[in-house]
């Protein structure tokens, strides 16, 4: 989304819906919620720049959108977050896998991320449930959003277009940058940069204290192979790559853990010299 000459103008609405999965699961959700011509109508406000505000602070969401009226409606929306131990654990396992962050870091968005908030109850993605209403027949039910949503404008319906516009633009935003996605959820991405390092920095005190009773002991004994680029491969025969035998995709000529053999061997001295403070050289 760009900032247009009356305010924040959508770009790619088109298009959403055909590009990056969770784009289209967040687009998904949106036409689940069964708007009707509401959605056609915040669609061309989110196109045409109505909105003149969106700011994202997390979960808590604020936006300005120009209506009919003379001044603008101010909403809110407040997604659904996970309690502290949930968000915890959703925390450690994505710190857990290296990939899954660095992927995260590079705007993509693994489908396992999606698996833990719903093994904790909490949807990644919007969603609404019909509220059953007791005792009362033929009585349409009443759909109940897992995120709070405000508007100051006069329409009974939530989400009403405005809502719709500032959800389409949150949907481009989280199209670009996935990781918006987490935010909104009440987990930052910085946050579980820094409890990788805080980890690093827990095994690395740990090992100077075992250094420090027994100078035989070494670090590195405590060490993954990501954290210690020192450590050999000398034990890739029985590797997770070797146990799921061939790869289905590989087309070269030589087996796929022979040629990663070669790679892995010619990366560890300048993995090594790059964790010992070294200058390296990635020219050659």
């Amino acid at each position: 989304m760009a900032r247009g000459a009356h305010g924040i103008r959508a770009q790619d609405l088109r298009t959403l819906a055909r590009t990056v999965w969770w784009a289209r699961r967040w687009i998904a959700s949106l036409e689940a919620m069964r708007l009707g011509p509401r959605f056609g109508r915040g669609r061309q406000y989110a196109v045409a720049g109505q909105v003149t505000e969106l700011v994202l602070e997390g979960p808590h969401v604020e936006a300005t959108v120009v209506g009919s009226r003379e001044d603008p409606y101010r909403l809110t929306l407040d997604f659904t977050t996970p309690d502290s131990m949930a968000r915890e654990r959703i925390a450690d396992a994505i710190a857990a896998e290296p990939m899954t962050l660095g992927r995260l870091l590079t705007d993509d968005l693994p489908t396992e991320i999606e698996s833990l908030f719903r093994a904790e109850g909490i949807p990644l993605f919007p969603q609404a449930e019909p509220l059953a209403v007791r005792g009362v027949l033929d009585v349409p039910a009443k759909p109940v959003y897992d995120v709070k949503m405000h508007c100051s404008c006069p329409d009974w319906a939530r989400p009403c277009k405005h809502l719709v516009a500032v959800l389409l633009l949150l949907g481009e935003e989280i199209a670009q940058r996935p990781s918006t996605l987490l935010s909104l959820r009440g987990i930052e991405v910085e946050d579980l940069v820094l409890k990788i390092v805080d980890c690093r920095l827990k095994i690395e005190d740990l090992g100077m204290k075992i250094d420090s009773c027994n100078p035989q002991s070494s670090i590195s004994n405590l060490q993954s192979p990501i954290l210690n680029p020192q450590s050999s491969i000398s034990n890739l025969q029985s590797s997770i790559l070797k146990r799921l035998g061939p790869i289905p995709f590989w087309r070269g000529t030589a087996r796929c853990v022979d040629s990663l053999a070669r790679i892995y061997g010619r990366c560890q001295p300048v993995a090594a010299d790059a964790s010992a403070g070294k200058s390296i050289d990635l020219r050659g």
